[in-house]
């Protein structure tokens, strides 16, 4: 049997002024360091917030998540869940960015990001909805 593998999934607020340029390159960046971490997940990006979820060796992850929550561009990160799983949610995304642009075809999934975002503490029960909504990807 594998190693277990550490899930962890956060919500920032985006920093103000960031172009949607600087988006394009957090994930870009994303990418590059994620496969060489081996590091998988998506990335969702609302006008306010992201939402993102890592996976891969414990180590590597908690150190990414180090990163980002010492980024500038990332404001009132928040930890929603770290969880261990024996397999990959997204084992082909190295990152993959999920943009949310569409108001009508994503408002709900939109609103649903939106108020997490207001969040300041996750419950397990918050945990386990913002599971679900990423599984739905």
């Amino acid at each position: 049997m594998s190693e277990p593998l550490l899930q962890l999934t956060y919500i920032s607020d985006i920093a103000p002024g960031l172009s949607r340029e600087q988006i394009a390159a957090i994930h870009q960046q994303a990418e590059r360091n994620n496969q060489q971490f081996q590091i998988t997940g998506v990335l969702l990006v609302t006008s306010r917030h992201f939402l993102q979820l890592l996976e891969g060796p414990a180590k590597q992850v908690q150190a990414r998540f180090a990163v980002i929550a010492a980024d500038p561009r990332h404001q009132s990160v928040r930890l929603v869940s770290e969880r261990l799983v024996q397999q990959r949610q997204f084992p082909r995304w190295q990152m993959g960015l999920k943009r949310l642009l569409d108001q009508d075809e994503h408002a709900d999934l939109q609103a649903v990001i939106h108020l997490y975002g207001q969040q300041q503490q996750f419950s397990e029960q918050h945990a386990d909805a913002i599971a679900l909504l990423l599984k739905s990807l």
